[in-house]
């Protein structure tokens, strides 16, 4: 199984753009990202990819400094979790969300 999804920027990164490609393994659901227009974030800041379901549940799938060709995992799938969102974080030790969206895009799991 396979599945894509394009990414909008949002008011923090309006030059930004991306896709992601979500592709079914044995280990879980490998997601290709490539976006662009995203500066590198470095000093304890990096991006970080989730996905969400209708509930609003977040899953976390990886973390990155630049946006291209990054591969990314997640052991939910994108057909119950069907929004993929990436943004700014700092290691602050907190693990939640900073809501800092720089991107945003729904799965297209309708083939």
């Amino acid at each position: 199984e396979s599945f894509h999804a394009a990414l909008a920027p949002t008011a923090l990164t309006p030059g930004a753009t991306g896709e992601a490609t979500f592709t079914k393994t044995s280990s879980g659901w490998r997601i290709d990202l490539d976006a662009t227009g995203l500066p590198r974030l470095d000093a304890g800041r990096f991006y970080q990819a989730w996905l969400r379901d209708a509930a609003g549940m977040l899953v976390p799938v990886g973390t990155f400094n630049e946006g291209e060709k990054v591969t990314l995992w997640a052991g939910v799938s994108p057909k119950d979790f069907t929004m993929l969102t990436v943004t700014r974080e700092r290691a602050d030790g907190d693990q939640a969300s900073s809501g800092e969206k720089v991107l945003a895009g729904e799965v297209d799991t309708a083939g």
